[in-house]
């Protein structure tokens, strides 16, 4: 009686272990629906893969290769970090394939060239997603010239949008007061083009500001960059003096500026010469006329506090 129960206690044990061994990978794995929707989430991120730390391949003349760290060449012995076993190790150099060693180290390091360009090319979509390709002009790494039209000034990374002010002449009350006095009609007349304010309200530091221009047509336009002078509480762009003939003589101090043409519709201004503190204005010309608005800002020490 006591060896039947033994067989019997037995045979429940030996049909439990076939069960636990029949459902033991449903218990230590996740369910293949959840293993499905894994894989499909992880497709469907479609994001650059970045490898775990590798090492590097020390190919052996046999054919094999030893995954190191690093290695060096002392004598006649090479010696190197095992990445497999995280220890340093030692082999004859004559045991090393150096060809097929160089090799696979050149390989290696296009590789990780062209991981780095992909991640930096996905890093910068992300950064312009929602920016209109046709329109949008990288002028450096990373930083957008706005899409909109307008006049925009460069300072280091960052853009700032020009606005314009109003430009308007005024007759010169002292010569015309000279001209009455002296009854010489032939004195010629005095206007200038002023204005409003000592100051502009775009304060920049830089003494070689960039600019960029968006007209609204594509043309180009005709631009002059003046320094204006400050006269009280007015800054003058410039002098003119009129006379009987009505013929008319223009004074103003221009500032040298080259213009590019880094896309279409786009207007790149660098300047000549480093620019000192004081008044400046961007003037565009119409005919031989300035047109009224201009595109004015100043040059502060770099000392000082921008007021932007």
């Amino acid at each position: 009686m006591r060896l039947t129960n033994t067989i019997y206690q037995a045979s429940l044990a030996a049909i439990a272990l076939a069960a636990l061994l029949v459902l033991a990978p449903n218990i230590w794995s996740l369910p293949q629906g959840a293993q499905d929707a894994d894989s499909k989430a992880t497709q469907e991120q479609g994001t650059i893969r970045v490898p775990l730390p590798k090492g590097k391949k020390l190919v052996l003349v046999d054919g094999t290769f030893h995954l190191v760290r690093e290695y060096s060449v002392q004598g006649d012995r090479v010696r190197y970090w095992s990445v497999e076993r995280s220890d340093w190790e030692e082999i004859p150099t004559a045991l090393v394939n150096w060809d097929a060693t160089h090799k696979a180290e050149a390989e290696q390091s296009q590789q990780d060239a062209d991981l780095k360009a992909k991640i930096r090319a996905s890093d910068l979509a992300e950064r312009a997603k929602g920016i209109d390709v046709d329109r949008s002009l990288e002028i450096k790494p990373a930083l957008f010239l706005p899409d909109g039209v307008g006049f925009y000034s460069l300072e280091g990374k960052l853009i700032y949008e020009m606005k314009q002010s109003l430009a308007v002449s005024k007759l010169s009350k002292g010569r015309e007061a000279e001209r009455i006095l002296s009854g010489i009609p032939l004195i010629p007349r005095k206007m200038t083009l002023e204005i409003r304010d000592a100051h502009a309200a775009l304060r920049l530091i830089t003494a070689e500001p960039e600019f960029f221009m968006r007209p609204a047509d594509e043309r180009e336009p005709r631009f002059r960059l003046l320094r204006v002078q400050v006269k009280g509480d007015h800054r003058v762009v410039e002098n003119i003096s009129i006379r009987m003939t009505g013929d008319q003589t223009h004074h103003a101090d221009d500032i040298d500026f080259q213009t590019w043409t880094p896309a279409r519709g786009v207007f790149r201004y660098t300047v000549n010469q480093r620019l000192e503190p004081g008044e400046y204005a961007f003037v565009e010309m119409v005919g031989e006329e300035i047109n009224s608005y201009v595109w004015d800002f100043g040059i502060d020490p770099p000392s000082s506090k921008p007021q932007k």
